[in-house]
């Protein structure tokens, strides 16, 4: 599907409009963006790939637009400096109908309902912490064995990776057996020990008395399978300890075995992504079915299985077994989040409610210090900015550059995008037993790299606390209770099978073998039988598979189209009429001259151009997988993520020498407040076609302080009223009205710049 709209980048956004929908794009969800040769349809192409499996390709009529495009993205992409330059310092959502959601999780509630202090006295809530002087990636309020003084836990945390101690992660219900977590020890070639650890570990697994008989009677050695649970391959736990690190030395842990999981670091899972989501692409860009054991490949389904499998084993040594568990991996940030919050969703029903999750994720996730920042890139580099071309030498010189810029960028990795994963597997296989639904799951994935709300920025809680997240931004919580009913599972049982007396009690034993697990379509924006079916999935027709194209920056000869670009074809209401099973999964946008007439390049008259160019805009649903052309492109400059509002007030400045005929934009912007009430400043940008001889313009110190380029003599009063939600992304759509009636006047020395406002 091709569509012809227009194209605006706002400060925080991307947005492409055009008459049918609209489509907007947060800019931390970009993951690359590829600035292509000259197509064959005489156009410059620009491939936009996303986070959350958008694949949007633009293409643009000239080279100097499209590096432009591409520069200014680039720009608004990778930010320079500190996280509260994102959009939820700015957003200002005005359709919320809760506000509680950064009150959701508290930890003496949370282990209070667990049993601590209550039904058990073998635990503590330790302050020492507080100041997150003993670890500054952990809570600051720790629970940790009872008989264990805060000055063992001062001289503890010298031994563990980071500091992070073991300390309490969940109470079991039935059993008082718990589930604690940490980090490496830091054991090194030495063998290194530390007697505050040991008596830790010790406490923490003589901490539940044994369960009594129906009698009456204690069973004794009901707790002789306590585990230690190494979350890395063998291989991998022993190659730390000549980095000074390593795994437990058995013979000084006593009445407790170990077990290594052999879950892979985050570079192998970011890669297995990866191949996941090219096969996707590649079969998209062909039109052709989507080959299950091309998925196979990626041994993304492989990694869920182990995750799963690594699961039931704590799962069962817990709820069976009446034993402890103590998880670590490396920094117990990563694969140590994953295990804990996987079993906990299994053996507490509560943890499976809509709040429940919730405050599960603000426990084993947010407060435990998962670094959501370095994992979902926050912070882009430019790195992912890929200039190709058609000489094969300087491709590898760029490629070779791309390797060499700043290293954070390995940093990232699928880490809580696996947990969701998981968490879809258990849904699908027991879906009576959860009170949310899959939607649910795919906003919050969204929402991990959208920075429109501040629960997934930075990497622990002292980072959120020191930056003021929660008295600055906005919980996602409260967006997801604000709209309970769409995130609400129609199958619940409301806890019947959990209260059943011959039933499982509530614990889940996820099913973990691979091949009977499935890929989670819908957040790729498929039908389930199109990547688990069988593999004779319903062939696309010509005419729409001459509409698809590869954003793989590696050419290939079996595309209809090797450079990615399409052919020129432009979509009609009739093609629209014709394709209505599915849109195709890459969205190409096409940039015209909007000053050009596209049959006889004839000039337009100024007062229609105008008159159609900004007016209202009305939202429409977006779609993942959509071709459009863009004909227009405008970058606007603005505090976005504070308001971004219904009307605007637009005043243009005269490029004519006589200083007399100039208007004063602030004087407009003035009598517009005076109607509309109080409003941003906005500006557009124009590096090169200004008048010497013209006076300036008048903006206001915010909008001088946010723009990062020069700009227009224009201005732009945006009055601050309510926001509109949208279903996407829940951005604000804007209505943007024009008060000028006659077309801004252009000097007869210059050329209209192309990055003007104008809608089609």
């Amino acid at each position: 599907m091709t569509r012809i709209g227009t194209l605006h980048l706002t400060t925080h956004q991307l947005i492409f409009i055009h008459p049918q929908e609209e489509m907007w794009i947060s800019y931390p969800t970009i993951h690359t963006v590829e600035r292509r040769p000259l197509a064959s349809n005489g156009h410059w192409p620009l491939l936009i790939r996303c986070r959350d499996f958008v694949f949007v390709t633009i293409s643009v009529p000239s080279e100097r637009e499209a590096i432009d495009v591409f520069e200014s993205i680039q720009k608004l992409t990778c930010i320079k400096g500190s996280i509260d330059q994102l959009c939820a310092f700015f957003y200002k959502p005005q359709s919320l109908t809760t506000n509680d959601g950064w009150k959701i999780y508290d930890p003496r509630v949370e282990f209070g309902r667990m049993g601590v202090g209550s039904r058990t006295r073998t635990w503590r809530l330790s302050e020492k912490n507080i100041k997150y002087e003993i670890c500054s990636t952990y809570p600051r309020i720790l629970v940790v064995p009872d008989k264990i003084t805060d000055n063992v836990l001062t001289h503890a945390c010298k031994f563990r990776s980071k500091g992070r101690i073991p300390t309490l992660s969940y109470l079991h219900w039935s059993n008082m057996a718990s589930i604690t977590r940490s980090s490496q020890p830091m054991v090194g070639l030495k063998q290194n020990r530390s007697l505050q650890d040991e008596k830790i570990v010790e406490a923490i697994f003589q901490s539940n008395a044994p369960p009594p008989t129906p009698s009456g009677q204690p069973i004794y050695g009901s707790t002789a399978t306590n585990l230690i649970v190494d979350a890395r391959p063998t291989a991998n736990a022993m190659a730390n300890v000549a980095m000074g690190a390593g795994t437990e030395n058995m013979d000084n842990y006593k009445n407790c075995s170990k077990q290594y999981m052999g879950i892979d670091n985050i570079h192998v899972m970011r890669e297995s992504l990866g191949k996941l989501v090219e096969v996707i692409q590649n079969a998209d860009a062909q039109g052709l079915p989507i080959k299950k054991y091309h998925l196979d490949k990626s041994n993304w389904l492989k990694h869920i299985s182990i995750l799963l499998e690594s699961s039931s084993i704590i799962i069962k040594n817990i709820h069976v077994n009446n034993s402890h568990v103590l998880v670590h991996c490396s920094d117990g940030w990563d694969r140590t989040a994953q295990l804990t919050s996987i079993s906990e969703l299994c053996l507490d029903p509560y943890y499976r409610t809509l709040r429940g999750f919730q405050v599960l994720i603000e426990k084993d996730w947010l407060s435990f210090g998962h670094k959501f920042s370095d994992r979902s890139g926050h912070l882009s580099n430019e790195r992912y900015f890929i200039t190709s071309s058609t000489n094969a030498a300087n491709n590898a010189f760029n490629s070779m550059q791309n390797k060499l810029k700043q290293s954070h960028v390995r940093e990232t990795s699928p880490v809580f995008h696996q947990f969701l994963d998981c968490v879809y597997q258990i849904l699908a296989q027991h879906p009576e037993r959860f009170e949310f639904n899959e939607h649910l799951l795919v906003r919050l994935h969204f929402h991990l790299y959208s920075c429109q709300y501040g629960t997934f920025l930075f990497n622990s809680e002292k980072e959120r606390n020191d930056y003021k997240v929660t008295t600055l931004t906005y919980s996602v919580w409260d967006y997801i209770n604000s709209n309970r009913e769409q995130f609400l599972n129609p199958v619940y049982d409301h806890g019947i099978k959990d209260r059943e007396e011959m039933g499982d009690k509530g614990v889940l034993f996820p099913e973990s073998d691979w091949k009977n697990l499935k890929y989670w379509a819908s957040l790729f924006d498929k039908r389930d039988e199109e990547l688990n079916g069988e593999e004779t999935v319903e062939e696309v027709s010509p005419m729409t598979r001459s509409l698809w194209m590869s954003d793989s920056p590696v050419p290939r000869s079996g595309s209809p189209d090797p450079l990615g670009a399409l052919n020129g074809i432009t979509w009609n209401d009739e093609q629209s009429q014709t394709i209505t099973s599915r849109t195709p999964k890459n969205l190409n946008l096409d940039i015209d001259d909007p000053w050009r007439d596209n049959n006889n390049n004839s000039t337009h008259e100024s007062d229609e151009l105008y008159d159609e160019s900004i007016k209202p805009l009305h939202r429409k649903e977006s779609s993942s997988e959509l071709n459009a052309i863009v004909q227009n492109f405008a970058r606007i400059t603005l505090n976005f993520g504070a308001q971004i509002l219904d009307a605007a007030s637009v005043n243009f400045t005269s490029n004519a020498n006589d200083n007399s005929n100039d208007i004063d934009p602030q004087s407009s912007v003035e009598n517009y407040e005076s109607r509309h009430g109080s409003r941003e400043m906005l500006s557009f940008s124009n590096n090169t076609n200004s008048i010497k001889n013209s006076s300036p313009s008048k903006s206001s110190p915010l909008s001088s302080a946010l723009r990062p380029w020069n700009t227009f003599s224009a201005s732009i009063g945006f009055p601050t009223t309510s926001l509109k939600s949208r279903e996407r992304n829940s951005f604000p759509a804007p209505e943007i009205t024009n008060s000028a009636t006659t077309t801004p006047p252009i000097s007869p020395q210059t050329e209209p710049h192309p990055l003007f406002l104008y809608d089609s």
